[in-house]
């Protein structure tokens, strides 16, 4: 087993959340409707299910005996889940594909979602762990998740052009990396 396949990851502290692994404790009803929420979910593929407690503790239960994360973006003020992270790591090939729902509305916009980002994904690309790239998509009209990824230093990658549909529009979808020889910066 290599490094990045044993990563366990207990909690990080970022400016302004606190990660840690998500348990079943944050399925709860707030989880739940986020997952629900047709803004929340405006430019993820979850936008075509309907979710509920056993379909998301079935998802969390999918992380048991992988190398991959489920990560709970938790407010340092008041303990409070404000989203998760996911984080799919290829142990053979060394790299990690991450994703993110910020959940909670109230705090859009206030620098929580790349304060997260940039934590889980400086600890990532920690030398320790052995991963060489980091990378994660989105589709062309999510300009929130592209300003994070390019201002964490993710590079466009490639383009998948008129891929999905979204809101009855043809839309590319957009693929950044960033190696690890390459520090992002918070």
């Amino acid at each position: 087993m290599n490094q990045a396949s044993s990563a366990v990851l207990t909690v990080l502290e970022g400016e302004k959340v606190r990660l840690r692994p998500f348990s079943l404790d944050d399925i709860g009803p707030s989880y739940i409707a986020w997952l629900n929420d047709p803004l929340v979910t405006r430019f993820s593929n979850q936008r075509f299910r309907r979710h509920d407690q056993a379909s998301s503790e079935q998802y969390l239960r999918s992380f048991i005996g992988t190398p991959n994360h489920f990560v709970a973006i938790v407010d340092k003020q008041d303990d409070r889940l404000l989203g998760s992270l996911t984080a799919y790591i290829a142990p053979a090939h060394k790299t990690v594909d991450v994703g993110m729902m910020v959940g909670e509305r109230s705090v859009w916009g206030q620098g929580i979602g790349q304060d997260a980002w940039n934590t889980l994904c400086n600890w990532l690309l920690n030398p320790q762990l052995g991963l060489r790239k980091l990378t994660a998509g989105t589709a062309r009209p999510n300009i929130g998740m592209i300003r994070i990824m390019e201002r964490s230093g993710m590079e466009l990658e490639a383009v998948r052009r008129e891929q999905e549909i979204i809101e009855e529009e043809a839309v590319d979808l957009l693929y950044y990396a960033r190696f690890a020889a390459r520090r992002m910066t918070p």
